[in-house]
Formats: structure tokens, sequence, C-alpha cells
């Protein structure tokens, strides 16, 4: 085995060995911003290695992540009480899938563990603290190290990095210091000498004789000091060569006929598509301008002593972060220009990739940054998920006794109109952009094929295997737990499935109350925010007591038992080929996760495949078998004891509880019933495969709910249901108070996000109307959201004003002080900007809101509560805090002196003058 190392190092491989590892060292002085990290990686360009140990990172977090051309880097953070230290590592790409572990073990030591062919080899990265720090520093750093050495079970073993030492000549009783060393020893050379003797770890550098100028890693500007302060060590002489790279700088599957003919119709759309499209060349490698690779090359070419190379790095540092400021800003310029999605452009210009830096243990609590613990851990944990805890009992279908209408042409074009654009290609790599704008002629070959797999029964294999990929939530990255796992389908499938959607969608809705809002078409969030706001008022007004459960299931979609699932579909009245088709797309099922780079393979017995766009439908109508099974949701409405019974009578129904797909409210004035409900929910869950995370279900209740604590009951454990004063349900933060003004904190401080986000895009757009769709199809939104809801007082309006204002000078690029010197009103900088005026947004979006819901006629809730005077209650004496409808009232309702004319309610169900008073208001 060879192994090749230097403070960049470039070293020529003996023809007569087999390995060849070109293992470096370099003291960076800092890669603390990602454009230092792009200068120095287009400088390993210029250089042939495996690994680059880094010292002196000076990041401020840990960075595990793969670059556009596939080269790993893993940067360790610097020490909290200073802006020094760091360690990391640059991964050639052909080495990274024979990692076997990366750690990071502090701001000093980090190391690598390879698998090189039947031997594992690790390289530990050190850099030792200077002469300025105290000897315990020293100390801690050589007893570290020898900690981690010693732990390290490879067969080849080395310890590189910047030690700060000159090592000077072999004394007399040395065996691991080689004689071929040129400069006094110091301090700092005594502990690695000792280092080296006492764990025998030969010292590298001083087993080679090289000229000098192939051997100092460190010459002063002045050239007066010459110094080798970086070192190689290793458990045995299998290094053939060590020396400096001077080229290097920064500054520092019948059924089978069904297979074949599904690959044939694959084949052919993809040459189809490689003919018609042209692919975009990777343009990562276009982010540097010719004058700032020429000044590169100049530095590269410049002698350290020079005077001007200090000036020179300077003008490089600035010169790559100008050019990469400038590239993301010319795409997504032109993004914005072009009317493109801007969250897509900046993702695809994202020069890294992060990845899992290192698990937790599921049932250790171990954690683990080996990468094959950590594969089986992955492999564990979605193993554990995927698999039916159910016994696996036959669904009996009808037979069925006509056949079912083929798959017309337009059914297929109708669903890929249905396709976002820019959605991604599965592994076959057939966009649904392609296939969108197809010949009618190829929609026509597609329904024929799909019309086949329905009269048969069967789909083609490849269907049955997806890719997963692990999509960050929120919490803690090393738990699995919060990464949702979604899968990348291919195309065609997803298009045949939204097929059968579009035929059955309609029975499952019908099957569907009015309490589940969840992917349903007419439905929203709003919805269930406005229901549950009125809920609140109402009580607040008649001191009603409250309490609500909010229901939070561990990986939903992940969990639902498919017998239930068939079983659900069935009863709702969905016809069995159908049944069989989606049951045959589920049989036999799996799914490969590559956290790094060998592919993990997860059988799949159970969950619906997130990713899949029939998936929400069938856990909604899973979800619903769950609630029929329970009492409470069906109360008769002749029921007389609605004091003890669960819910709240609202006009002589009982709202019991809330759903929008698997976020669920239960309601009920006291915690004792709330208790019951929730533990009838959690037995009839269990049925499907839904099992409540007790630690993320919250309790808000009101002041006037009893404060008795809601427990539940699962393998025979109690566990208590926290209670809280404010909960986020459905993006709008609810309290027990119904106060607006934390929601308003929330959408503040959301919009000033939504236009940092595209500031530097806004910043550059010269055109005044495309910057303004821009600001309000972003930022506004993002300070309205649920604004048809909104209790409005002239307080909370004038805060929002204010903001949209401070927004609109932003956008704009004038400060406040600037604007009071030009003597500028706000009318003057609304004609700068053009952006819609936020308080006219605001009323129009609640008229429509409120329009709406006094038009249907379906039963929902939120007409229903709207519409609710608790009888049976006695409001106290005095004003009641503002409502919803109480701007309505004054200012649209028809008044004649005192006496009410026409209220606003009985004008909102008349559409005409509805629209008249929208157009009034807003104009």
């Amino acid at each position: 085995m060879d192994v090749y190392q230097s403070k960049r190092t470039k070293l020529t491989r003996p023809k007569t060995r087999k390995t060849d590892l070109r293992i470096c060292t370099f003291n960076c002085r800092s890669v603390a911003t990602d454009n230092r990290l792009a200068e120095l990686l287009e400088e390993t360009n210029r250089i042939k290695y495996d690994i680059i140990g880094l010292s002196e990172t000076k990041r401020s977090a840990k960075v595990h992540m793969t670059n556009r051309d596939g080269t790993g880097v893993i940067l360790g953070k610097r020490n909290n009480s200073s802006v020094s230290g760091g360690v990391g590592f640059i991964i050639n790409k052909s080495l990274m899938p024979k990692i076997k572990e990366i750690k990071i073990v502090n701001h000093r030591i980090g190391y690598i563990t390879l698998q090189v062919n039947k031997n594992q080899c690790t390289i530990i990265q050190g850099y030792a603290p200077t002469a300025k720090y105290e000897e315990e520093e020293h100390s801690n750093f050589y007893e570290n190290l020898e900690d981690v050495y010693k732990s390290c079970k490879s067969r080849y073993k080395m310890v590189i990095g910047d030690f700060n030492a000159r090592i000077g000549e072999r004394k007399g009783n040395e065996v691991f210091i080689g004689p071929h060393s040129m400069e006094k020893r110091n301090d700092s050379g005594e502990r690695l000498a000792t280092f080296c003797e006492v764990n025998r770890v030969f010292h590298m550098n001083s087993q080679f004789i090289k000229a000098t100028h192939r051997r100092w890693t460190y010459i002063s500007p002045d050239k007066q000091h010459r110094h080798e302060l970086d070192h190689i060590l290793a458990n045995g002489k299998y290094i053939t060569d060590v020396s400096v790279v001077p080229s290097f700088t920064n500054g520092s599957d019948h059924h089978q006929d069904i297979d074949k003919e599904y690959d044939t119709l694959v084949h052919v759309l993809k040459n189809a598509q490689d003919a018609a499209v042209t692919m975009p060349n990777n343009h990562s490698r276009n982010r540097l301008t010719d004058n700032t690779r020429i000044l590169l090359a100049k530095r590269r070419c410049t002698d350290r002593s020079d005077p001007n190379f200090k000036t020179l790095s300077k003008e490089c540092r600035q010169a790559v972060k100008k050019d990469h400021e400038n590239f993301t800003k010319d795409r997504l310029l032109n993004a914005a220009n072009q009317k493109r999605s801007l969250k897509k452009v900046a993702r695809d210009i994202n020069e890294y990739q992060s990845y899992i830096p290192c698990l937790i243990s599921g049932e250790t609590g171990e954690k683990l940054t080996s990468r094959e613990k950590m594969e089986i851990e992955v492999r564990r944990f979605y193993s554990n998920l995927f698999a039916t805890k159910k016994p696996n009992v036959s669904t009996t279908l009808s037979q069925q006794t006509e056949a079912l209408p083929p798959f017309l042409p337009e059914e297929i074009q109708h669903s890929l109109n249905s396709f976002q654009n820019g959605k991604a290609a599965g592994e076959d790599k057939i966009s649904a952009d392609f296939l969108k704008s197809c010949h009618f002629t190829v929609h026509k070959l597609l329904a024929k094929r799909f019309s086949r797999y329905l009269k048969e029964g069967k789909v083609p294999t490849k269907w049955k295997s997806s890719k997963t990929t692990l999509i960050f939530k929120k919490g803690d990255k090393e738990n699995l737990e919060n990464y949702r796992p979604i899968c990348l389908l291919p195309v065609l499938y997803k298009v045949f499935t939204k097929c059968i959607l579009n035929r059955i969608r309609k029975s499952l809705e019908e099957a569907q109350p009015v309490e589940q809002a969840g992917f349903r078409r007419s439905f929203s969030t709003i919805d269930h925010i406005h229901s549950v706001q009125r809920l609140l008022e109402v009580g607040r007004e008649y001191h009603i007591p409250i309490t609500m459960v909010f229901i939070d299931f561990k990986k939903a979609f992940d969990t639902i038992e498919p017998t239930a699932l068939w079983e659900s579909l069935k009863t709702q009245g969905i016809d069995s080929v159908y049944i069989k088709l989606l049951k045959e797309c589920y049989n036999d099922c799996s799914t490969t996760i590559t956290p790094f780079y060998n592919p993990v393979n997860i059988p799949i017995t159970r969950g619906v495949r997130q990713g899949d766009p029939i998936s929400p439908n069938l856990f909604s109508a899973c979800l619903e078998s769950a609630f029929r099974r329970m009492s409470w949701p069906h109360l008769k409405e002749d029921k007389d004891d609605y004091d003890n019974s669960p819910g709240i009578r609202i006009n002589g129904r009982n709202l019991t509880h809330l759903r929008f797909a698997d976020d669920i409210i239960l309601i009920s004035k006291t915690p004792q019933i709330a208790e019951k409900m929730l533990q009838e929910l959690v037995n009839s869950c269990e049925t499907v495969g839904l099992e409540i995370n007790a630690s993320k279900t919250k309790v808000l209740r009101n002041k006037f709910a009893s404060s008795h604590q809601i427990h539940i009951r699962k393998n025979n454990t109690m566990s208590a249901i926290e209670d809280v004063e404010e909960y986020v349900y459905l993006g709008r933060l609810l309290n027990t108070k119904n106060d607006l003004e934390p929601e308003i904190h929330r959408r503040r401080r959301s919009a000033w996000a939504a236009l940092n986000n595209i500031k530097n895009t806004t910043n550059a757009l010269t055109c005044p109307k495309i910057r303004a769709q821009l600001f309000d199809s972003i930022v506004l939104p993002a300070l309205t959201y649920g604004s048809e809801t909104w209790t409005f007082t002239k307080a909370l309006s004038e805060r929002v004003r204010i903001t949209h204002a401070a927004l609109e000078r932003k956008l704009v690029g004038i400060t406040l002080t600037e604007q009071r010197e030009k003597n500028l009103h706000r009318e003057d900088i609304r004609k700068m900007s053009q952006v819609k005026d936020p308080l006219a947004f605001i009323t129009k979006r609640k008229l429509s809101w409120a329009g709406h819901v006094m038009r249907r006629n379906d039963n929902r809730w939120t007409t229903l509560l709207q519409e609710w005077i608790p009888r049976n209650e006695k409001r106290p004496v005095g004003r009641p805090p503002m409502r919803w409808a109480d701007s309505l009232k004054k200012e649209i309702s028809v008044r004649q002196g005192t006496q009410l004319i026409e209220p606003w309610s009985t004008i909102a169900k008349d559409r005409k003058k509805w629209i008249a008073v929208i157009r009034a208001h807003t104009n």
C-alpha cells in the first residue's frame, strides 16, 4: 500500500504498487465562509489527491456535504471560546464510497476511516496548539490524540496535520524519528517526538532526503524563516514519499410481457426525450470569471515573500466572492424576469448537498459516526417502520360483473396537466414536463398501456420499487424520527395513479364528513382556522368552558396497515377492480435509501407512499374508517344530556372534532370527557396502524375549563398530555385568549424572512412591475396568511401597515431617514414600489371569505359556527371583546338611524351585491 502525504503534496506513485493513496495535509488558515471554501476547492483541481486533511478551518458550525462534482467536504467547527481552530477533510469523489466512518472529535482532532481493499485505513488530522498556549492545552491535545489513536483498530493508521513542531535531528535513543531533519527541535517538536516514541509511530517527514524547496511547509513573507511545521506519522513504513506541492495555495420483470412492453415504452420515451430536450451544461464550473482565474494563477506563481502577495490574496478572495454573488444574482434575476420559481432556481444553483453527519442509535442511544453503522441504523429503523404489525388477512372483494371503461387519452392529458412544472423525474429519467409537451399520439399510447393494466389487474414490476429521499423536518438532525421519507417514483406510475384518483375521487370525498378538510376540493386550512377561532371567540364571550386536544401521530403516512386500507376503500364504495389494482401496486414493494454511497434496500409491507398523488386520499379514507369505529363522532341530535356528552352543541349539532388530513382536534367542554374521547381514538387508530405521539399531543383550554390533567393509556402505560397556552395549528398561532397580537408578530417575522430571501434579486431588478409582482407573490402572502380570519383592531392594522411600509422602503432601497430628509410621503414610496396596499389586500380577502362562508349550503362548521348564538348561555354584563364580524356589522350592514334594515350576512348571500361591497371597500 502506497500512501503519500504532505501539506499541499503531490507525489509520484511507484508502478510496482497496487494501492495508491495521495494523502495531503493543509493549514487553510480559514474556510469560514462558502466563498473561501469555493476558492480552496478551485485550487484542489490543480493537484492529484485522495484526501486533504485541513487545519484551522475556523467554521462556526460543522459541515458535512457533497460538492456538485462529487467531492466530499467535512469541516469541524472552531473553538467556542475563540475564532481559531477547526479541522476537516476534503475527499476525492472516487474515494467517497469507501468511507467507513468520519468523526470530528473536537476543534483540534478529527479522523476518517476508509476500506482499502481488505484492510481499513484511518487518517487522523490534528491541529496542535501554538507556542502562545499554556502547557495544559498542549498536554490535553496530545492526550486526546493518543486516546483517538489507540481507539482506532485499523490496519493502517496515519496521523497528519499542523503540529507547529520542528522535530529537529534524531537523538541517540530515538528509534521512530528518521535521520533526515534539518532544523533545531523546539518544545512542540519534543512533544511530537515523545508521542512518536511512546506510541511507536514513525515520523515520516524525516525518513526521506528532500531538496529544501520540497521540505518547508512554512516560509515567512520575508523568506527569513523556513520551517517544517506540518508532519505525517504512520504505524509502519508503507509511505513511499513525503513532499510539498508548490503549486497549491489559497492564500491558505404474461406479467413478464407487461414488463417487457413497459421497458420498450420507457426506452422509446427516453430516446425521444433525449432527442428533443437539450440538457443544460453543468454551470457549477462557470461561477468564476476568466479574470478571477487569471488572478488565482497569478497568485499561484507569486512568491510568498513578495510584498504584493498579501494584496493579491485579498484581491483573489474578493473576486471569488463577487463572482459567486453575481452568479447567484444572475440566475435568480433571470428566473424573476421569466416568472419562474425562485425556490427551484436557488436549489439548482446550490453548490453543496448536506448529508447526515451522525445518528443516534434507537436501540442503545449511542451516537454513531461510522458510516457502516449509520447505514445499519437506517436499515433497522426503516425496516421496522415499513414492516406490518398486523397479520396479513386478505380482503374479500366482490366480483366485477361489468367491465370498467378503458382509459382515454384525454384522461392522460388531464392528469399530466395537473403536475407542476419542474418536478423531479424518476429513476427512468422521464420527466413530467416532457410528457406534458408530447403529441396527442403519445397520450393515446399511454392510454392503451394503462387500459391493459386495468383489464389484467397487473402493473410493471419496476413500479414496485422506488428511491426514497430523507427530507429533514425540524428538531435534532441526528434522530431519524425527524426525517420525512419521500419516494421518488416514476412519472408514468404517478400519471397512472392520478388517473385512478380522478375516477374514484368523488366516491372518496362523499365518504368524508365535513370535519375532514384535508386534500379536498373547495376546502382549505382557513376553514378550520376560522372554526377554531370562532369557537374560542364565543367561549370567551359567553364564558363557555372549552377543552381542545391537538393530536399528533407518529409517522402517520408510513404506518397505515394495508389490510385496513383495502377494507376502508371497500366500505366506502370503491369499485373492487380499482382496489385490486391499487393492492397490486403495493404488493412486494421495496425502496432504496442511500444515506451516503451504498444503497440500503428496505422491503415495504405497510404505509402509503409519500410522493404518490393518490396517497393523501388513501390515508384520509383509512382514517375515516377508524373514526367510524368510535361512538362519539356520530351522536344523535336528539340526545338530551349534552353537558356530559362529547363535543360542544352548535345550533342543534355536536362539534366533536376537526380534521385536516392527520392534524386532528378533539373538542369538548370538560377535560374528563376529552380524556375519554382521546383514549377511544387511541384504541381505534391502533386497528389501522396509527400511533399517537403523546409527547407532541397538546391540550389547549380556556380559563373557564377545569384544570383536570388529561392522560392516555398505551401498552399499559399512562402518559400525561401537556397543557399549553398557545399552539400553532395549520400555520396559525392560536391561544386561550383568542388574542391576535402574537400571530401578528409571527407574520411580521415571516415577511422579513421572505424579503431577505429575495432581496438580492429585487435589488438587481430594473423593472418595477416585475419587482412588485415578486414582492406581492412572496412577501405579502407571508405577512397576511390567515388574514381572512383576523379580528382586526385599529392598533393591529396600524402595526401591519407600518411593517409593510418598512418592507416597502427596503424594497426600493430607501431608509426612513432618507424618506424624511426628502420629505417623501408613503404615497410617493408606493408609486416607486408599485406594490399592493396591505390593508386593502386584507380587507378584500376577509370580505371574499365572509361572502364565501355565508353562501355555503353544505353544513360546514365554518358557517354553522359563524351563525351560532348560545341560546342556553347567559352573556356577562359589559361590552364583549371585539369579534370577527363586528367590523362587517359596522361598515356593511344597512341601517336607518339605529334601526337595522339589512344585516351584512343577508347581503353576503347575494353574490352580486357582495361583489359590489368588495369593490366599494377596496378601491
